[in-house]
């Protein structure tokens, strides 16, 4: 697969195959990630890959971690500016009809689903020592894409960030490090209608600015 084609094909996936990812592909999946931008080299990732029945408990004790309050679903936008809270709001329009044709809510299938990873069968945890994980995001980024590029699916969730403590306890991550990402990983589900949607993007001209090109 070309780069270019990698990137505008990634999406998130909410939906896998019951199918365990070989090791050796989730270290392709790697090497490439650790070849991402890093601020002074300071590649301050750590990962752990997580499998199996530690996968499954940790989906397991998130969940009923989450049970224990409802947490506001995604997209209402309030607050935000209008350009944001427009995608926010569309958002979350799309993923309730995604939900609904799956029999669920919107929190069932957007917030609980985050916290039961989506059934994956891999989770890697993306953790860095000290306060700063300035390179967390481009390592991530980079993880995704490469992912794609080796025909699996992902998401990156953001819900199970709010139990770090118990993510740190259940896959005994050092007390030193903090949880910068959590990731699914797995086969993506082709007949699933979570998996057919693609949230939209705004055209170049919406964002860029160009210096300097009109003077010629």
């Amino acid at each position: 697969m070309e780069t270019l084609e990698a990137i505008r094909g990634r999406k998130s996936i909410r939906a896998y195959l019951d199918k365990p990812v070989p090791k050796e592909i989730i270290a392709q999946v790697l090497e490439a990630s650790r070849w991402a931008p890093s601020g002074v080299n300071r590649q301050q990732w750590r990962v752990t890959v997580v499998t199996g029945e530690r996968c499954k408990t940790l989906a397991k004790r998130l969940v009923e971690r989450a049970r224990e309050r409802e947490p506001n679903t995604p997209g209402s936008g309030a607050g935000g500016p209008p350009d944001v809270s427009r995608r926010m709001v569309a958002l979350r329009a799309d993923l309730t009809r995604i939900a609904q044709s799956l029999g669920q809510s919107l929190w069932e299938f957007v917030v609980l689903g985050s916290y039961r990873l989506y059934d994956a069968p891999v989770v890697v945890v993306v953790s860095h020592p000290g306060r700063r994980g300035g390179d967390i995001p481009q390592f991530v980024t980079t993880m995704l894409v490469a992912a794609h590029d080796l025909g699996l699916g992902t998401c990156w969730l953001g819900y199970p960030l709010s139990y770090s403590d118990l993510i740190r306890q259940v896959l005994e991550i050092p007390d030193e490090e903090q949880i910068g990402a959590v990731v699914a990983l797995g086969y993506p589900d082709p007949d699933s209608p979570a998996n057919a949607y693609r949230s939209p993007r705004d055209e170049l001209e919406d964002f860029v600015r160009w210096v300097g090109y009109d003077q010629d």
